[in-house]
């Protein structure tokens, strides 16, 4: 037992920590795709409205302002921007940071509840792939980009529409939101929640240690809309970080339902393992952390020898 215990764990160890040296494209099969991209000036009353052949990809790029290496990952994805119809969603670390001030607490949130780790950089291409750090999987990031927006989404031919109204008493704006879509293009028994993100198109934050001064298309707070196919709702804006220059995007997200936790066969006594087993199978498992530091070591040595 284990022998069989210390084998699985350090095969599935290694397997991780190729994973993250490599900077591999991850298909996401635990959540649902991301789409929309309606926008309108924060500025004034408006209404946009998009069919889904005209929506952009989208693609999310956690960052942060003393990230050295997302500097890297934002010019690929500027490069392969001029070719292809995507929309950037810069979300900048937010909980615990002490450094950035472009993020939100309910962005990192969100984050967390869909792709775990809040670790820069780290690109979402609809949702449905994501690809950490910067070391490409192929010769370059541009490569890699391409490849992952080339898989596009399959939700048939609908629309989704936003329409913005700012009040003449001066309270809170109201946005409006209608998606037509068809279910039968998606998975069994998911939902679709929308969202708001604001968004501020431009900041000048010179005091980030990675080099930039200025950032672009930060998410600045994100908006729950619910599950309902159309709605209004009136909103706060957060204040721009410096100008005057927010915008509203409607952006929509296929929910999946939740796993079934599967049943365990027989009527109990064969998941009964005795105390030396048992501890055994602890302690194989204990050696998990020395073994991430032997590997974490070795990765480290190789890439000083590189």
């Amino acid at each position: 037992m284990r022998i069989r215990v210390w084998l699985v764990m350090t095969l599935f160890l290694c397997s991780s920590l190729s994973y993250v040296s490599a900077g591999d494209p991850e298909k996401l099969e635990d959540v649902g795709a991301v789409f929309g991209g309606a926008h309108v000036n924060a500025n004034e009353s408006g209404n946009f409205s998009m069919a889904f052949s005209e929506m952009p990809a989208i693609v999310e790029d956690y960052t942060a302002t003393w990230c050295e290496n997302c500097v890297d990952v934002e010019h690929a994805l500027n490069d392969v921007e001029e070719t292809n119809n995507m929309q950037q969603y810069h979300f900048h670390r937010f909980i615990g940071e002490s450094e950035d001030p472009l993020g939100s607490e309910e962005g990192d949130e969100r984050w967390e509840d869909r792709y775990q780790m809040r670790l820069p950089p780290t690109v979402v291409f609809n949702g449905t792939i994501k690809q950490s750090g910067s070391v490409p999987a192929s010769e370059s990031l541009q490569t890699d980009y391409n490849e992952n927006l080339a898989n596009s989404l399959q939700i048939g031919v609908e629309s989704s529409s936003l329409t913005y109204s700012i009040q003449a008493n001066n309270t809170n704006p109201v946005v409006t939101w209608n998606l037509v879509i068809d279910s039968s293009t998606l998975p069994d028994n998911s939902s679709v929640k929308s969202m708001i993100w604001v968004v501020e198109k431009l900041a000048h934050f010179p005091e980030g240690s990675n080099g930039k001064e200025y950032y672009h298309d930060s998410v600045r707070m994100v908006v729950d809309l619910g599950s309902a196919l159309s709605g209004t709702k009136e909103i706060t804006l957060p204040d721009a970080f410096d100008g005057d220059d927010l915008e509203i995007h409607l952006i929509h997200e296929v929910v999946l339902p939740e796993p079934e936790t599967p049943s365990i066969p027989g009527d109990g006594q064969d998941n009964v393992v005795d105390d030396d087993e048992d501890e055994s199978s602890l302690s194989s498992i204990g050696m998990l952390p020395a073994l991430a530091a032997i590997g974490l070591s070795a990765l480290t040595k190789k890439k000083k020898h590189q």
